[in-house]
């Protein structure tokens, strides 16, 4: 059967804004729930994973012009998959996303609801709800009709779609007709013959194994230790602290990654494992503004400012701005 007689046997596609699905009234919203909870979860695993084991071992075919990773399967749920999640937000965040995600709309058996569930080899997804980048598109079989104002891809339209993206030039692309669970639906994907993306991956895990050398979370007393107790029951050592955030780095060393969570009536809710990964590389401190929350990159060179005598001999606004930092984020 050639791609095209597959494209038209299999669900018509749509070229979709996912702000348009999230407000239908048939998307079923606990899913951003899910998404959250998942992309801190991947995060967990890779805390969890054996230290000594944090490499990623890899080739690079030239013959078959990819990087073929050794052991994948052994990553899966590890460091492979949190450096690429890690590197797709903060790529996004800085240029777009190029090539759109694929998938479906899920017809759930709860009053017609639906999901969308895309193509598994791709966090493009994760990335772009994690950043809610809602005014992007993906494109997803619409079996079902929700979105009649859409139309259907033609063939050679969902082609230009999917193979179109200013990352590079694409050397080739397969079709793939996945059937679904339960409902028997084909679903009708296109993918990249070969490219070298995994290297991208391959240089963000080193990086977050340096930053990650460590991670811990700080707090201002044992009462608060207590009330974090969700924290604690990850196997995450939570510390006491006087005076705020500011000689957290020192104390740990200027190594590895610390969350401070300050003292408040809610502060068991104030902090998810996903709120992680708005730290990059290159910056010193991340700050929630309603809660006071931050996550502190402690061997940045910004960071190693924060020893005892110049917190001592600092006025409060130099700490409370983070004018001692080189980069700050404030969310």
């Amino acid at each position: 059967m050639q791609d095209k007689e597959k494209f038209y046997n299999s669900s018509p596609m749509k070229y979709i804004k996912l702000e348009d699905i999230i407000n239908h009234d048939y998307f079923n919203k606990p899913l951003l729930t899910f998404i959250d909870e998942e992309i801190g979860d991947m995060f967990l695993k890779f805390l969890d994973f054996d230290p000594d084991l944090r490499k990623i071992d890899y080739v690079i075919d030239k013959q078959k012009g990819t990087i073929v990773v050794e052991n994948v399967e052994e990553y899966n749920n590890y460091l492979f998959n949190f450096a690429k999640l890690h590197w797709l937000i903060h790529d996004f965040k800085l240029n777009g996303i190029s090539f759109p995600p694929q998938g479906h709309l899920h017809k759930t058996d709860i009053d017609k609801k639906f999901i969308p569930v895309m193509h598994p080899g791709t966090f493009r997804y994760l990335a772009l709800m994690f950043l809610k980048k809602y005014d992007e598109h993906i494109v997803v079989g619409d079996k079902y009709n929700y979105f009649p104002q859409y139309p259907k891809l033609s063939f050679e339209e969902h082609k230009t779609l999917v193979n179109s993206g200013f990352i590079r030039e694409r050397k080739g692309s397969y079709a793939e007709v996945e059937t679904t669970q339960g409902s028997g639906e084909l679903i009708y994907t296109l993918h990249e013959t070969n490219n070298h993306h995994d290297w991208n991956i391959i240089l963000q895990a080193e990086q977050l194994i340096k930053m990650y050398s460590k991670f811990n979370v700080y707090t201002d007393d044992e009462e608060c230790v207590k009330r974090l107790n969700l924290i604690s029951e990850q196997n995450i050592e939570i510390k006491i602290i006087e005076n705020g955030y500011s000689l957290i780095p020192y104390k740990e060393n200027f190594e590895g990654v610390s969350v401070y969570i300050p003292k408040s009536e809610c502060m068991e809710d104030v902090f998810k494992f996903s709120m992680i990964y708005y730290l990059d590389f290159d910056h010193d401190i991340v700050y929630f503004v309603d809660t006071g929350v931050c996550i502190i990159n402690n061997g940045t060179i910004g960071c190693k400012r924060l020893i005892p005598e110049i917190v001592e001999e600092s006025k409060p606004e130099y700490l409370n701005r983070f004018l001692w930092a080189r980069r700050v984020v404030r969310i």
